[in-house]
């Protein structure tokens, strides 16, 4: 994937841009979960380029995008991602936990510029779990001269990775969820702040949905019924390491949909 940088309203967007094998339909952006970046998706974009450039940028202050003034909200996100693949066309995008959520936002924000959505694993929670889940989530990564102020992330990272998921690949994930370092938390402050419930049932693009089994089947079967005409696919085959072990599932699944809005 060769690296870019977009210049936005809120900074300088890095992003990793695989070209399509033969262009045959609008980009796919796909959006990270937090605290990664797009780094997350090198392993699903070569498997849905074959008829389409895939786009993965970073969020403002993850991966090596600018930092924002402030905490910025889903709505902010989705700016700054329009504002990357503005001018481009419609395109279409996939979003990942966090980037489910910004993907709708961008949706809502600007229906003109997204042609199709493919959101994978949302996070909806009970409205009253939100409170707490952002407060221990959204603290980012309290920065110490002790190598032990990182042991969290290494554990989450690396020393518990899934089986399939290789050491080099393991490390590189950890750099990018510890690279934010006080502002890791800043993706699950905004996603604890949003209320799908309010927002999703505008949406008013066509939408895939993917539900796995992996720790959020609940509430994404409960966003694709509050989400008009959403599709939703289980496949509950993938109960891990979606983007990795997963991959070529919610490829396939990702394609079959693309494909057939493509002849629409």
């Amino acid at each position: 994937m060769k690296r870019a940088y977009a210049d936005t309203s809120f900074g300088q967007i890095h992003l990793r841009r695989l070209a399509a094998r033969e262009e045959r339909a609008p980009p796919l952006v796909c959006l990270h979960p937090a605290p990664y970046s797009g780094l997350y998706f090198t392993t699903l974009a070569p498997k849905l380029n074959a008829g389409r450039a895939v786009i993965a940028p970073d969020y403002p202050g993850y991966g090596l995008s600018d930092a924002p003034q402030g905490r910025p909200t889903i709505a902010d996100y989705a700016a700054a991602m329009l504002e990357v693949v503005g001018g481009a066309g419609p395109c279409d995008v996939l979003g990942f936990h966090t980037g489910c959520l910004v993907a709708a936002e961008m949706a809502l924000q600007d229906p003109a510029a997204i042609r199709k959505l493919i959101l994978v694993d949302i996070p909806l929670f009970p409205p009253a779990e939100r409170p707490g889940l952002r407060d221990r989530m959204a603290r980012g990564i309290a920065l110490t001269a002790e190598l032990d102020c990182l042991a969290a992330a290494w554990d989450f990272s690396v020393a518990k990775r899934s089986d399939v998921i290789g050491l080099d690949r393991a490390y590189a994930l950890f750099i990018e969820q510890a690279r934010p370092g006080g502002r890791a938390g800043d993706a699950f402050n905004a996603a604890f702040s949003y209320a799908p419930e309010d927002r999703f049932p505008e949406i008013a693009r066509p939408v895939a949905v993917i539900a796995t089994q992996s720790g959020l089947l609940a509430g994404t079967r409960e966003a694709a019924a509050l989400t008009p005409g959403a599709y939703l696919i289980e496949r509950l085959d993938v109960t891990g390491a979606v983007m990795e072990a997963g991959a070529d599932a919610i490829a396939e699944e990702a394609e079959a949909f693309l494909n057939a809005a493509d002849a629409d």
